[in-house]
């Protein structure tokens, strides 16, 4: 799949770094365009929303001309995002739709890129004891990384293999894949379909295809699977041209 062939390409070149090259690294990590044209239409959606004036990026922290800018009417300046910040911004949005976030004490990120979501949520949600970041042996360097910059209360970078089931002790859970498990061969989903019950709350986003799986059947699937354990929402989000599935134990 995708992250076969590249997580040892990446890794390579983040090991190779200095400290001066691996700040770079990230710089151009965190204002890398996936999909053009998605953050512009992110933006549309959400400008006027009140939760870009807490999360906005720093740009000294930037590398590029890939960020999306708004012009504060009231102070004159401008206040940077990054795609993943949109993004993130919009997918908690859209999850408290449909989840209590103020009780998620245990969020665990699958295929957490450079750690950008992370960051959003506990800016946010400060109050969320646990954080378990679930990435490719050699990528966990990265949000590693990226993450020592902010005060996270706990965070543990792992396996799928050393992957650990909730414990938050009567509080909520929050199983967020966003652009990640529908990036990875049948056998790692396979492994991720046995501990998904074991959330209050699953958050995914994924597209239509990826090389020969067809991700629309898939997730359909997945999703008659977990109504045995949750109450499933499926539907088509338009600014991101991409799928979700929302599941509630």
């Amino acid at each position: 799949m995708v992250w076969n062939s590249l997580e040892n390409a990446v890794a390579d070149e983040f090991a190779s770094l200095d400290s001066d090259g691996k700040l770079r690294f990230m710089k151009q990590a965190e204002t890398k365009k996936a999909y053009t044209g998605e953050s512009a239409r992110i933006l549309d959606k959400m400008k006027e929303d009140p939760i870009l004036h807490t999360i906005e990026d720093h740009p000294e922290e930037l590398y590029g001309n890939y960020v999306s800018t708004i012009k504060c009417d009231k102070c004159g300046t401008e206040r940077w995002y990054t795609q993943t910040t949109l993004r993130s911004a919009m997918y908690i949005r859209e999850m408290q739709k449909h989840f209590d976030l103020d009780r998620v004490k245990w969020l665990t990120d699958f295929g957490p890129g450079y750690g950008g979501f992370v960051r959003v949520w506990n800016i946010l949600y400060p109050h969320t004891d646990f954080y378990q970041l679930v990435d490719l042996p050699r990528l966990r360097q990265i949000s590693e990384y990226y993450l020592r910059k902010y005060d996270i209360k706990t965070k543990t970078h792992v396996t799928l293999e050393q992957h650990k089931n909730p414990d938050h002790h009567g509080d909520k859970s929050l199983f967020v894949a966003t652009h990640s498990l529908n990036e990875c061969g049948l056998d790692v989903r396979v492994e991720v379909e046995k501990i998904l019950p074991n959330y209050d709350y699953i958050y995914i986003v994924y597209n239509r295809m990826i090389e020969q799986i067809n991700n629309i059947v898939y997730f359909e699937q997945l999703g008659e699977k977990l109504q045995e354990t949750h109450n499933v929402h499926m539907y088509f989000e338009e600014s991101t041209s991409k799928w979700r599935l929302v599941a509630i134990k």
